[in-house]
């Protein structure tokens, strides 16, 4: 049988109930009354229909936390205004990531890995991408809710918030399963409405030129809200808006009657700009709530480049007001959207290598601090032979690595060169680990970075014996460039001796 924990008030009167019972006449042996915290067990995902393994069967082990959690110091949330306050209050703003399809992904979301996000990202907020239509979806996959619910489990036990999200999008219009909407709401809110963990995401991204709010997304939410109000009375509830959840203006014309409802805006940094921006302020300025339920640093196709300069000016515009935004996605998939590489162990600690630079960027922007990693690689996923890389006469090689599996490999004057603007910051720095096979007096590795048009030395790494690591400052003149990129090249006189190079990062500031 599942425990539940009690809200404020019936630890109140938990604990008054017990000191009654102790100055009673002859109560002076009844035990006190204990009021039971056990989190609710872990439980176990079931084998999703993906060709990557699925977590191990077994419940994570958990551990003492060592002080209070982000939701331990906040508490049941609600909407004051356009804010998100905490139960004293106070204005909050959580930052996460957004699980990708969650039956086909959803092995990824393991307790370590959640934890290694609230301990190294500082992420306070994680979104369950269940979707509906799909072959595995909710309508056709009512097994998913096993994954979902282990999911919510591990973010109680770990005091995060989570976001339950009902993820419509090949069905256009969310009145099309209303019906099992509000039979999946009313059942998870009957599970875990006791909870101050957890938020409502009742409609992805209501789309099609057909979809409308007056005629679909209000019918809509009039009747899946009062199935979670039945259960729940006052956790957050995050409605959907037109155009992908792009169109908050018009919902802040007709908004529904409900407290502690907020309204999904989302950006894909890539495609979007200051006119999405004008619907927030334009929202906002009629007392609408907006909460940033997916966003991605790439175009909206979920694919593409990181945009650094785009991404940035959002950021700083939703950190500005307060809004808070949660990253997608938490993915292997090969897209720009996905935020971790490929060959990644999500029960180990992470670095900044096991992520790609979408994910570093996502990191960085929950975490808030000057200091960014704009691009890490490892080579352990051989991101360099697909694009991200531009090289010559450089391979992987697996013989002698640094650090992992492979290193890179550079022949005679060979070289490998990597682009990313620097126009977002500042005080940039070049880390990497280098070595020689068969290297002799005089060779070199040459650091050069390109401004746009030209290459501009920076210095040359003298001849070593056994792996070196170190940090390479480029100058100021470096940052603020577009077209920016760095590059490592072999200066080696013969054409057996081979660079190895491994652990390569570039570190800014933001400006």
């Amino acid at each position: 049988m599942r425990q539940y924990r009690f809200r404020t008030k019936t630890l109140l009167w938990a604990l008054i109930l017990s000191m009654i019972l102790l100055i009673l006449p002859g109560c002076g042996e009844t035990p006190p009354v204990v009021v039971s915290e056990t989190p609710p067990p872990s439980q176990s995902a079931a084998p999703e229909e993906t060709s990557d393994p699925p977590e191990a069967t077994q419940p994570a082990e958990t551990t003492p936390e060592p002080g209070p959690t982000f939701v331990g110091l906040n508490g049941n949330l609600r909407v004051e205004g356009v804010q998100l306050v905490n139960e004293a209050g106070d204005p909050v703003q959580l930052k996460g990531v957004s699980s990708s399809e969650v039956a086909s992904f959803g092995y990824l979301v393991t307790y370590e890995a959640l934890k290694n996000m609230r301990d190294d990202w500082d992420l306070t907020v994680f979104r369950i991408a269940m979707y509906t239509e799909d072959a595995t979806g909710y309508v056709r996959n009512p097994g998913v809710m096993e994954t979902v619910t282990r999911i919510i489990d591990h973010c109680i036990d770990l005091g995060i918030y989570v976001i339950i999200d009902w993820h419509i999008l090949y069905d256009n219009t969310p009145l099309k399963y209303k019906d099992h909407a509000v039979e999946f709401f009313y059942e998870i809110s009957a599970l875990y409405g006791d909870y101050p963990n957890i938020i409502y995401e009742i409609c992805n991204e209501p789309n099609g030129p057909d979809t409308t709010w007056e005629g679909h997304i209000k019918p809509y939410a009039e009747e899946v809200i009062p199935a979670i109000r039945q259960n729940d009375p006052d956790n957050i509830i995050i409605v959907g808006t037109p155009t992908w959840s792009q169109d908050v203006d018009i919902a802040a014309d007709d908004p529904l009657p409900w407290d502690n409802l907020m309204y999904a805006l989302h950006f894909y940094a890539g495609s979007h700009g200051q006119p999405l921006r004008d619907k927030i302020d334009y929202a906002l300025s009629r007392g609408l709530p907006i909460f940033v339920s997916e966003w991605g640093s790439c175009l909206n196709t979920g694919d593409g480049p990181t945009f650094h300069e785009e991404s940035m000016e959002w950021i700083k515009y939703l950190d500005e007001r307060m809004i808070s935004h949660v990253n997608w996605a938490f993915s292997v998939k090969q897209e720009g959207a996905s935020i971790l590489r490929q060959k990644i162990d999500v029960k180990a600690k992470w670095t900044d290598i096991d992520l790609t630079e979408g994910g570093l960027f996502a990191k960085y922007a929950i975490k808030g601090t000057k200091e960014t990693v704009l691009f890490a690689d490892g080579f352990e996923t051989k991101t360099f032979s697909h694009g991200k890389w531009k090289r010559d006469n450089a391979t992987y090689e697996t013989e002698n690595p640094y650090k992992g599996d492979y290193g890179a490999s550079i022949g005679k004057d060979g070289f490998l060169e990597r682009a990313v603007t620097s126009v977002p910051y500042e005080n940039l720095k070049l880390h990497l680990a280098y070595n020689f096979a068969g290297g002799k007096p005089g060779d070199t590795v040459k650091i050069d970075w390109f401004n746009g048009t030209d290459y501009v030395p920076v210095t040359e790494l003298p001849l070593v014996e056994g792996w070196t690591e170190l940090d390479v400052e480029l100058p100021d003149s470096a940052s603020g460039i577009r077209d920016f990129s760095v590059r490592i090249t072999a200066a080696v006189a013969d054409e057996e001796t081979r660079v190895l190079v491994d652990e390569v990062w570039l570190a800014a500031e933001k400006k």
